[in-house]
């Protein structure tokens, strides 16, 4: 596919494009997805659909009033600013006759006008009539930014498109809104990360030795899966999940797991005065060295006055380093049954309706994660420890919550807990 931009000096970018890549920017409907896995190229189908539109071209066809005002948006502005964007003008590249920073907005050459948002707070989507939409990774954001994107498709007066791309997360809304609820005007396409012809086949070898199971499926063929024998059924978006946040806090603790391959994770949490534990950011990247992970450590050292970096304590070589750069570093307690029974028993929402662990929206994979954590089955067919994947997050929290317990004297054990009459901890976790 190429793309002839309209300006007095016309410029043709090649839009090379596996098959399914290619029928998903082809498609002329008006809501469509492209659900993939890892490395299928779903933000760069959607950066293809995205520029295209910007030039008033859907499914190769021009139907779109130019120059016209479109958004794109990811879960949080980190994937917003280091994927999303960067494919979009790696892309572009001279079909941008400007980008402003401050306002994340590209001027095409030909007038268009490209917005770039995060959906961490979808109330803070709605503004002007746009003609269409590219949600990056909508399945780590909530239905209600799909809702309010929807809501302003309707520049010149006119029916817009959008499409989203994303790995599947669970059966949640992506699953719900394209495949139970599917309906004339509304398309899926589906892609495993090995359709990718682009793919380095030496990434996707580690994938398969790295990913088992129900994760597999879901990260690397796409597939919506129905993940059974949660750790954490007493998770619930409604109970633990708030973007009102306490004033001041009295504490600052954050949990580490450390990766490469797979991700390396930094989570930080505050602690009020009445020893409730609120997530407020979350650091999540692979293939990132020890080295700039001391360099995010300082930052959100500077930012949020961390008290202690409670580390996985498999590489004391890496805490080590953490210290070295006047980081404050111990080794977490890795005592892995007693700490998912520490987590759980503050996920149990109390008499006072709340919980005492909250976590921020913009903390989609720690969210991501919470809603796919299994038990796995030993050989005698007993659920007696977590399956080893998409488990970076659920780690470096419990780290946080058993050191924040141990440190401020804030543990509960479930006799301890004030229940709500339909929360409780089921008798057969254990």
């Amino acid at each position: 596919m190429t793309l002839a931009t309209a300006s007095p000096q016309d410029v043709t970018i090649s839009l090379a494009r596996y098959p399914m890549q290619g029928r998903f920017v082809g498609s002329r409907a008006h809501e469509a997805g492209f659900v993939g896995g890892i490395g299928s190229g779903k933000t760069w189908a959607g950066c293809i659909r995205a520029l295209s539109a910007s030039q008033g071209i859907v499914g190769k066809r021009a139907v779109l009033q130019t120059p016209n005002i479109g958004v794109i948006t990811a879960p949080t502005y980190g994937m917003l600013r280091d994927a999303t964007l960067r494919t979009f003008l790696d892309l572009a590249g001279p079909a941008v006759a400007k980008f402003n920073r401050n306002e994340m907005m590209a001027t095409m050459r030909n007038g268009s006008e490209v917005l770039f948002r995060t959906a961490s707070e979808p109330d803070r989507l709605r503004g002007p009539s746009i003609t269409w939409w590219f949600g990056d990774e909508a399945a780590l954001c909530e239905y209600r930014a799909y809702e309010i994107m929807m809501g302003r498709l309707r520049q010149f007066g006119q029916l817009g498109y959008a499409w989203i791309a994303t790995t599947p997360k669970g059966r949640n809304w992506v699953w719900q809104h394209f495949v139970q609820a599917e309906k004339p005007g509304r398309a899926l396409y589906r892609a495993s990360s090995a359709d990718n012809v682009y793919l380095d086949t030496a990434v996707l070898d580690i994938w398969r030795q790295t990913y088992t199971g129900d994760f597999a499926a879901q990260e690397l063929d796409g597939e919506f899966v129905a993940f059974e024998g949660l750790i954490y059924p007493e998770f619930r978006h409604e109970f633990h999940i708030t973007s009102t946040m306490p004033e001041h806090f009295t504490d600052m603790v954050a949990g580490v797991d450390w990766g490469f391959a797979n991700p390396g994770v930094i989570l930080v949490f505050g602690v009020d005065g009445d020893g409730r534990m609120w997530q407020v950011a979350e650091h999540y990247r692979r293939q990132r060295r020890v080295e700039e992970w001391v360099e995010v450590a300082k930052q959100a050292w500077r930012t949020w006055g961390i008290n202690v970096f409670f580390c996985d304590p498999s590489e004391p070589d890496f805490i080590a380093q953490f210290r070295e750069a006047s980081l404050p570093a111990e080794e977490a307690n890795n005592a892995v049954l007693t700490g998912l029974q520490a987590v759980k028993n503050r996920l149990v929402v109390q008499g006072d309706g709340r919980a005492r662990l909250m976590l921020s929206p913009s903390c989609v994979y720690t969210v991501s994660e919470f809603e796919s954590y299994q038990w796995a089955e030993n050989k005698l067919g007993i659920k007696d420890q977590p399956v080893k994947a998409n488990d970076h997050c659920m780690d470096a929290l419990r780290y946080a919550v058993m050191g924040a317990d141990s440190m401020f004297g804030l543990a509960l054990d479930a006799s301890q807990v004030q229940y709500a009459d339909e929360y409780t901890i089921g008798a057969g976790d254990f």
